[in-house]
């Protein structure tokens, strides 16, 4: 860990206030860097026990979870990093590495750094999918995976999932058609309005988390463009799945993340967890993070 980062770091989030993070930095909590595959990811960490990774979404990093942090902390070593060119991570190039094949193994070689060894991996939408990879590539470094309702892993197959989706499709090509463009921040706004269903869904959130978007708005040209070149699965290889898994809903996410996890359980083995976190959409966590934590810390004490 580079000493120096991590105390100018903390600064900055102390003289920043609650203008960056939820919950202030606690004197457990600690914010640390780690070379992970020839870059330094920033993450955090904090607790004892048994450790939880949580890995976040699309025009996110590791503040995403910080509603969940005192929660999960209480029990276990709770752990949240930004992935590479997430914010405040340095840019070692010009984004040219961005794709969810070099996240994967960029998280895969971040749990087996940590030496804590088999791990909980929680991720949700990209982050979801993300983690899913990992559990079907590597299931020897986890106990379990949470699946937050990961896009694209497979696709619904009822008229009305395809409806669903096709919609959403519809929506998120404004953004990606206005990071195309270059204006980041426009498509910050189109792309949570298409997500959350909301055309107001950046105006109704906290400045916080308003901040937190655009704080990575630069990212959504490279997850947009890295979109044909995702890795893929079948309903097969997800159903020979070798870890526990629980696949989260959000009680008013937009229908085709529904149609969506309801095409995964389908697929998974047979008992697969599913809960779904009260009045909150497709971000569950920033939403209902109590509701959020009870449903992830009841799944990990079973296993």
């Amino acid at each position: 860990m580079d000493q120096r980062f991590a105390v100018s770091f903390l600064l900055g989030l102390l003289f920043a206030g609650c203008s960056s993070i939820a919950h202030p930095p606690t004197e457990a909590m600690q914010v640390k860097q780690m070379r992970v595959n020839g870059v330094d990811l920033v993450y955090v960490e904090e607790g004892k026990g048994e450790t939880v990774v949580f890995v976040h979404a699309t025009d996110g990093d590791w503040r995403d979870w910080e509603g969940l942090r005192p929660l999960v902390a209480e029990k276990y070593h709770f752990v949240s990093l930004s992935l590479r060119y997430h914010y405040p991570n340095a840019w070692a190039d010009d984004g040219r590495n961005y794709s969810m094949t070099q996240h994967v193994e960029d998280v895969v070689a971040f749990i087996r750094a940590l030496k804590a060894g088999k791990v909980y991996l929680v991720g949700n939408s990209y982050g979801g999918r993300l983690v899913a990879y990992v559990a079907l590539k590597y299931p020897e470094l986890l106990r379990s995976v949470v699946l937050g309702e990961p896009p694209g892993i497979i696709a619904p197959t009822s008229a009305e999932g395809k409806a669903a989706l096709a919609a959403l499709q519809r929506d998120s090509a404004k953004a990606r058609a206005a990071a195309k463009a270059g204006d980041a921040k426009q498509a910050v706004i189109l792309l949570w309005a298409a997500v959350l269903d909301d055309p107001d869904a950046f105006q109704k959130a906290t400045p916080v988390q308003q901040q937190r978007w655009l704080d990575n708005a630069n990212t959504l040209a490279l997850s947009f463009a890295d979109t044909g070149r995702a890795l893929s699965v079948t309903c097969e290889q997800l159903g020979a799945l070798k870890v526990p898994a629980l696949v989260v809903t959000g009680e008013k996410s937009r229908a085709n993340f529904r149609y969506g996890n309801e095409m995964l359980v389908s697929c998974l083995p047979k008992g697969t967890a599913t809960a779904v976190v009260p009045n909150a959409p497709h971000n569950w966590f920033a939403a209902n993070p109590a509701g959020a934590a009870k449903a992830i810390l009841a799944f990990i004490a079973q296993h």
